[in-house]
């Protein structure tokens, strides 16, 4: 490796590897290993997370799940592309040490040094494609987010509405109730539904993060959450036991005691006396259309006040029994009572009961005046002025008799009638269930169309811009932007042959003289034939254009036939313009010959010109001349003859009748635009009428007019040329059109 050339080529060589790979090999791979990690997350074999802890149903996809898909997927896209840089860069080290090998100063020597090379060429190359693939991959990343955005939006809409019918409907219904189990009595808010198929209980059976309408449960069971909820099985949230149906629209009468078997034997008397077996489990009755709930708390609730302050019960109860077996203050039934009147004092007032009944059980018979006389004498008068402090209606009753007191304690209207006991609902066991977690496979494929549309969006957009089917202001103006760059103003403009729109009546052509079969209206485009002048009595001969008005020209081409020209300087061409009675030369010299017939040592016979000729002229003067004699003149054939001025394509100029201008945008892109009154003949006057806009929107289309008076006594046809100017950018292009017109005002389109 001691060649200098050698080593140039080898590190050469060793740069295009580099280049070539991260171009060709790793750049494909980086985007379709994206593209395969997309397809696996939200393709058809997509796995589903399992439900979560708590709520046995799946959550709604794209308010939960959908987001931690996507994060997924762009995390796993970045594992896979630190994975592949690393390939292309132990590639490199493996073509390195190839390559040093080689040398004959050692391997290392030779390593170290195409080392210190080709790691700046190897940073330069991933950074290039580490950058391309990442503008490749985040923008169907981009449509996802915006569709899941999107999805979002419209399942909040959703949720909402669902989520406002069902909050009307709820309070509409009876607020929380109590659990009618005796050993649970808390509030159940909202009761567990249980899946009809495994039996899991839902406790959040609303509008939530599961669903607006509908639950998924984890196995597979669609729940309502709105409608219908009410028809599956309920059980208490707390306790877990069965709710009987219409518990919540129960009225709850609260037994308050000492002794726990004091109050067990009233509960079982009252009971009886409802209709009800002695002990029925929950204590729920349903005397006519209304359930009442004979509510007495487990073991010894009343022993404290703290576990007073504990039964929730105290604040669902419509009414008390206080049972009372010795008034004195210093009894255990005077101490329940007087800590249950302190909780019911500390509700408020709507959550307080509604009446209160002290059941005096050494009293065995008399009303309620008979009963307070005998709590008087036994000393109980402090008892009864701390119920009356209360302000809530109380009753004393004797131990003898319930008629009818659990049902003026509930409020309940109407006499007193023996009910039947409400037995909770048979829980059926179902048997082992698989778990079977919706794929949400619609949800995940539109996730999938999404960055498949994110990754066709570049080239669907770069064909839809070639093409020009966007509208303007689309993708933030990206496609005025591109016609902008892509066909600037200053491209669109070129050069139009005026004499290619010849008619009989324009222009006038006039001759010197002209060979008879040979007329000068021979020599215009798409003619046969050929303007001669054989046979001129005279040298110098001539061909003149006229206008019949000014026009800007920018070129005049001549073109004769090879085979009459006798040598390379044997052709002589005068050009001459006029303006009236002043006559413009053009002076510039930078005529552009055509020769034919050249070799290597030949520079052939000149045949034509191409004249620059930028001059506003009335007419053009083509004289012939020859540096010979008069015989070589006559033997020139003129074929064509052009005369050229520049136009630009942005605009299109559509003359009409009645002296109208249809100007059409053909760009992508706004214009400024300026009309500028037309060109016409002496006599001949046009005036504008209305104003045209200062701007002229993308492929829109304005139609200007013109009221076009002719001189008198005119006849036959006058040319007019119209101008418009477009500027962009500060850069200004004129676009023309030529026409012919009657004294009439008919219109004959020349462009």
């Amino acid at each position: 490796m001691a060649n200098p050339a050698v080593l140039f080529l080898m590190v050469v060589l060793l740069a295009a590897l580099v280049v070539g790979h991260g171009v060709l090999v790793t750049l494909p791979r980086l985007v379709l290993s994206q593209l395969r990690i997309v397809w696996r997350s939200f393709g058809a074999a997509a796995s589903v997370a399992a439900a979560p802890n708590g709520e046995p149903a799946v959550p709604a996809y794209f308010r939960v799940t959908a987001l931690r898909d996507l994060r997924a997927a762009w995390w796993d896209g970045l594992e896979e592309h630190e994975r592949l840089m690393g390939d292309a860069e132990r590639l490199m080290d493996r073509y390195v040490a190839g390559f040093a090998r080689q040398s004959r100063h050692g391997a290392r020597w030779g390593r170290g040094f195409l080392t210190v090379v080709m790691v700046p060429v190897l940073v330069v190359t991933m950074t290039a494609v580490v950058l391309t693939a990442t503008a490749l991959i985040i923008l169907p990343l981009l449509f996802a987010l915006l569709f899941w955005a999107l999805c979002c939006a419209l399942w909040t809409l959703w949720w909402v509405m669902w989520a406002a019918v069902e909050r009307a409907g709820r309070a509409l219904r009876h607020g929380p109730a109590p659990c009618p189990y005796t050993r649970c009595g808390r509030t159940v808010v909202r009761p567990d539904r249980l899946c009809p198929r495994c039996g899991a209980r839902h406790g959040a059976l609303v509008p939530n993060r599961y669903g607006a309408l509908y639950h998924r449960c984890r196995c597979g069971t669609r729940l309502p959450a709105v409608l219908g909820v009410r028809r599956l099985d309920a059980c208490c949230p707390h306790c877990r036991n069965p709710l009987p149906a219409g518990y919540e629209r129960a009225r709850t009468v609260v037994l308050v005691g000492g002794p726990p078997a004091q109050r067990s034997g009233v509960h079982r008397q009252g009971l009886t006396e409802l209709g009800a077996p002695p002990g029925s489990e929950p204590p729920l009755v349903r005397t006519g259309r209304t359930s009442l709930l004979w509510y007495d708390p487990a073991g010894d609730a009343y022993r404290s006040q703290e576990s007073v302050a504990g039964l929730e019960v105290l604040g669902r109860a419509d009414g008390l029994l206080l049972v009372v077996d010795d008034p004195a203050a210093h009894s255990a039934a005077v101490h329940a009572v007087t800590r249950v009147l302190h909780v019911v004092s500390a509700l408020p007032a709507r959550r307080r009961p509604r009446r209160l009944a002290l059941l005096y059980t050494r009293a065995a018979q008399g009303d309620d005046t008979a009963v307070r006389a005998e709590l008087e004498a036994a000393d109980g008068g402090h008892l009864l002025r701390a119920l009356d402090a209360t302000g809530i209606p109380v009753r004393c009753v004797p131990a003898s008799t319930l008629a009818g007191l659990p049902q003026w304690l509930a409020g309940m209207r109407g006499t007193p009638g023996r009910g039947e006991s409400i037995a909770p609902p048979s829980v059926r066991r179902p048997g082992v269930v698989a778990v079977r977690l919706p794929r949400h496979r619609v949800a995940r494929h539109s996730l999938l169309l999404a960055h498949l549309a994110g990754f066709l969006a570049v080239p669907l957009a770069l064909v839809l811009l070639q093409a020009g089917a966007l509208p303007p202001g689309a993708l933030f103006g990206l496609p005025a932007a591109y016609d902008k760059w892509r066909h600037p103003l200053g491209g669109s403009v070129h050069q139009v042959d005026l004499m290619a729109a010849a008619t009989r009546n324009w222009p006038t052509l006039s001759v010197s003289y002209a060979d008879p079969g040979h007329p000068p209206s021979a020599a215009l485009p798409g003619h046969p034939g050929y303007w001669s002048v054989t046979g001129s009595p005279q040298k110098g001969n001539w061909l003149r254009v006229d206008f019949g008005m000014p026009l800007p020209l920018s070129e005049v081409s001549v073109d004769f036939d090879p085979d009459t020209i006798d040598g390379p300087f044997s052709l002589s061409v005068d050009l001459e313009g006029q303006v009236g009675a002043r006559t413009v030369w053009d002076n510039s010299g930078n005529w552009h010959g055509r020769r034919a017939g050249g070799g290597k040592y030949s520079i052939g016979k000149t045949y034509g010109y191409d004249i620059p000729y930028r001059h506003t002229v009335d007419s053009i003067r083509i004289g012939l001349g020859s540096l010979l004699d008069k015989s070589q003149e006559n033997k020139l054939r003129l074929r064509e003859f052009n005369i050229r001025w520049t136009s630009s394509d942005a605009l299109r100029l559509h003359p009409a009748d009645d002296g109208r201008l249809r100007i059409e945008n053909t760009t992508a892109r706004d214009l400024a635009v300026d009309v500028r009154p037309p060109l016409l003949p002496a006599g001949w006057h046009a005036t504008l009428v209305g104003r045209p806009p200062r701007v002229l929107r993308a492929q829109h289309t304005y139609e200007a007019r013109w009221r076009i008076t002719a001189p008198s006594g005119a006849a036959g046809h006058a040319p007019i040329a119209y101008a418009v100017d477009a500027t962009e950018d500060g850069h200004t292009v004129t676009s023309r059109c030529l026409a012919l017109l009657t004294a009439t005002g008919g219109f004959e389109p020349l462009c």
